[in-house]
């Protein structure tokens, strides 16, 4: 997310300056009344997790002054506020190690930045996805000053699989594609029939009919609109074009091309590799007590060393093996059934969603021998000494300014020192008065 621009500041004192959309007008002259102002749109993005979410968010934020010219406004409050706004209303605040007090009315203000923008309003995070029925009304209850219309991206599901396992191993679990799974594909039904009934884990912020389920209590079908995460391999135009026609923005007014791609992915030999870490780190923690923990395994392993430095290797991406694509497939398969049934706008190809990349001799994610996963390994360690100096030359920056300050420090002690010298002279001065001048 990039830093707000002057003129895209939060101004607390301007909360309340605008009327809200569709507020009556006043009569004018003549007894003869205005037209009302149309009822504005606000397009709130869901999710699902891992459909391209933050690839969008980027587009969007970097982009916050452009599209207001075109009657959009992405609301900004602060870094994160978007974050800290669905994880208010729809997430667990302490799950995320974020003080409920320090994110309190974060929503209420995007709401509010965005009425006072003007033109429709999109606000975007997959935590939403997860809000069960009494967090979805309170969500839109919120919202009366709008027209709502939900958006959801939702993915190929065994592409899904395969990026959530790849950001748990991120997250610091040393576990097996083969593990994580059996573990998912454990939590489905027997009968397709229930696979709209509320499940845990990821399929709670996974099952597509379950989402909408929660929601289309309170939001019509036709405003509940499909967006199709297109195929890997597919230009970062097509999601952006897709979601564009979703909530009528222009897509052509933005260059996607030049926008900063978040949350960089690995292929299977850098998960291999850092699986591989992560049980060092375990084995280090356990011998010598001496653990990387939270913030600092989010800092140094996943953010830096995981995203920044690994990611720069490349391999093949983690496929799903044919097993694990056909028990998804007979999901995708009920899903496109009741999207269909019950009429959403989808945006895209719905046979998308089948898992199309899995032949029989497909390399299983888990199937990585050692010269596959050091392969890349000098360009990522040479990387890791070019940082290592850049860190040990701001060191000796910041060592050099800590001993010209302390020089300045002890300079400025000595002059007050001697200043004290003079004034306790001055004083001792004034207990003798000089004798008066006698008369010559």
């Amino acid at each position: 997310m990039t830093d707000p621009t002057p003129d895209d500041v939060d101004d607390p004192t301007a909360a309340e300056a605008d009327a809200a959309p569709g507020e009556a007008a006043v009569e004018g002259v003549g007894d003869t009344a205005a037209e009302p102002e149309p009822v504005r749109r606000l397009y709130l993005h869901i999710g699902l997790p891992k459909s391209g979410s933050t690839f969008l968010q980027s587009v969007l934020g970097s982009n916050r002054a452009t599209l207001r010219e075109h009657g959009f406004s992405y609301p900004y409050v602060r870094q994160e506020g978007m974050f800290h706004a669905a994880l208010e209303m729809a997430g667990n605040p302490d799950q995320w190690g974020v003080d409920r007090d320090e994110i309190e009315g974060t929503f209420d203000r995007l709401v509010r930045r965005g009425k006072r923008l003007g033109g429709d309003v999109v606000i975007s995070h997959e935590i939403f996805s997860a809000a069960n029925g009494k967090q979805a009304k309170a969500i839109l209850d919120r919202l009366g000053d709008f027209e709502v219309h939900l958006v959801i991206t939702v993915r190929n599901l065994a592409q899904t699989l395969t990026a959530q396992w790849q950001e748990r191993v991120k997250n610091g679990h040393n576990v097996s594609f083969e593990e994580f799974a059996d573990d998912i594909l454990a939590g489905l039904p027997d009968d397709v029939a229930d696979y709209d009934d509320d499940m845990v884990g990821f399929w709670r912020g996974q099952n597509l009919l379950w989402v909408l389920k929660r929601w289309r209590r309170f939001v019509p079908p036709e405003r509940v609109h499909l967006v199709i995460t297109p195929p890997g391999g597919s230009g970062p135009d097509v999601l952006w074009r897709r979601f564009c026609e979703a909530t009528g923005m222009p897509a052509d007014v933005v260059d996607v091309a030049s926008t900063p791609r978040r949350n960089e992915s690995l292929g299977v030999a850098q998960i291999a590799l850092l699986r591989r870490v992560l049980g060092e780190l375990d084995r280090i923690a356990e011998a010598e007590d001496d653990a990387l923990v939270q913030p600092w395994y989010a800092v140094v392993a996943k953010r830096w060393f995981a995203q920044s430095v690994l990611s720069t290797a490349r391999s093949a991406k983690p496929v799903a093996p044919a097993p694990v694509g056909e028990r998804l497939e007979a999901v995708t398969r009920h899903w496109i059934e009741v999207v269909e049934r019950i009429g959403h706008p989808v945006h895209g190809d719905l046979a998308e969603l089948f898992p199309t990349d899995v032949t029989a001799d497909t390399p299983h994610p888990d199937d990585v021998d050692d010269e596959e996963m050091f392969e890349g390994m000098p360009q990522v360690l040479a990387r890791m000494l070019l940082h290592d100096r850049d860190v040990r030359v701001a060191v000796r920056e910041l060592e050099a300014e800590r001993r010209t300050l302390t020089q300045e420090r002890d300079r400025l002690a000595a002059e007050v020192a001697d200043l004290n010298g003079t004034v306790e002279e001055l004083q001792q001065r004034r207990r003798w008065p000089l004798p008066s001048r006698g008369r010559s």
